[in-house]
């Protein structure tokens, strides 16, 4: 067969259509059927092992990623004093995560957001909350079918009398933070100029409240985020995006691994970093970075994904991949 029809097998094959679909479109053509299927088998065969090459490359490439870090010692920084030309530069670029410890403090929200505070100024705001999480294995896929809406001050009282669980938690797919209701609270949010773009932020902040023991499954995210933390304590165990281990775990955005399991061996094959996220302090979670995150008390927490930068990665999305 000519060089060109296997080319027009291969490219077929390639976007997704059947063996069966390009042997009639070869019949179709005039190639007889034995024909067409022989050349089929024989391109899907040669297709297979070319991408079997380029995943042991990429697998190389993985690992040498993690040879180096682990070779650093490399751990979360946490610093203060950053230029957002900094903070581009050294950690966005370079998908690096960070804790910033001078961001939050400058806000007039420090200090200020507490469950009383938000009970007594925004009470009858109605805002939605997960409640069942516990009955539900995947409480995180689940959020829509586990969400109702109840008034904030309704919401703390709650919080306060149920003390720490994973039952309930507002988190960020509620869109509770472009509630009008709660619009106030931005006025008393102020970050420096050149970190975001102030003109995208409906849609691009994410509100979470929730009790002690809270509980975010492993997953990674396809934007970058800047999270913050306005009240309490969370801790955050993160895996780099070579950690190609994972993806044999995959289910779409979310792993099936419990990183606080490391009598798991599947677990114990991961480097992890752990940082426990103070009130005042803001991590940088780069895109394709896995995090798991549990409250380690009553927290109140702000997101941004409207950097002054580019950050749409819809694309990235290796769990869909087959």
């Amino acid at each position: 067969m000519h060089p060109a029809w296997r080319q027009w097998v291969d490219d077929n094959l390639t976007q997704g259509a059947s063996p069966a679909e390009v042997v009639a479109g070869l019949v179709d053509e005039g190639f007889s059927a034995r024909e067409a299927l022989d050349t089929v088998e024989a391109v899907a065969a040669a297709a297979s092992e070319r991408m079997a090459r380029i995943g042991r490359k990429l697998e190389r490439l993985a690992a040498l990623h993690r040879a180096q870090r682990r070779a650093a010692g490399h751990g979360i920084e946490r610093v203060a004093g950053l230029s957002p030309e900094a903070f581009f530069a050294r950690y966005y670029a370079t998908l690096t995560p960070v804790v910033i410890t001078d961001l939050v403090p400058r806000w007039a929200a420090f200090g200020r957001w507490s469950l009383d505070s938000l009970r007594a100024r925004f009470g009858q705001v109605e805002i939605a909350v997960a409640r069942g999480r516990e009955a539900d294995v995947d409480y995180d896929l689940h959020t829509a079918r586990l969400s109702t809406l109840m008034p904030l001050g309704a919401y703390c009282d709650l919080i306060e009398s149920r003390g720490p669980t994973n039952d309930h938690y507002a988190v960020a797919q509620h869109h509770n933070s472009d509630r009008e209701g709660l619009a106030p609270l931005f006025d008393e949010v102020s970050m420096p100029d050149g970190w975001l773009d102030p003109a995208r932020r409906r849609g691009a902040t994410a509100l979470w409240i929730g009790p002690a023991a809270t509980v975010t499954p492993l997953h990674h995210d396809t934007c970058n985020i800047l999270f913050c933390s306005v009240l309490g304590q969370k801790r955050f165990t993160l895996a780099a995006p070579h950690e190609t281990v994972l993806f044999a775990h995959q289910r779409g955005c979310y792993s099936r691994l419990d990183p606080e399991r490391r009598d798991d061996p599947r677990v114990a094959a991961v480097d992890w970093l752990t940082v426990d996220l103070d009130a005042g302090e803001a991590l940088y979670l780069p895109t394709g970075w896995w995090h798991h995150v549990r409250a380690l008390s009553v927290s109140i927490n702000l997101a941004f994904t409207n950097f002054a930068r580019a950050n749409a990665f819809d694309w990235y999305r290796p769990g869909e991949v087959v």
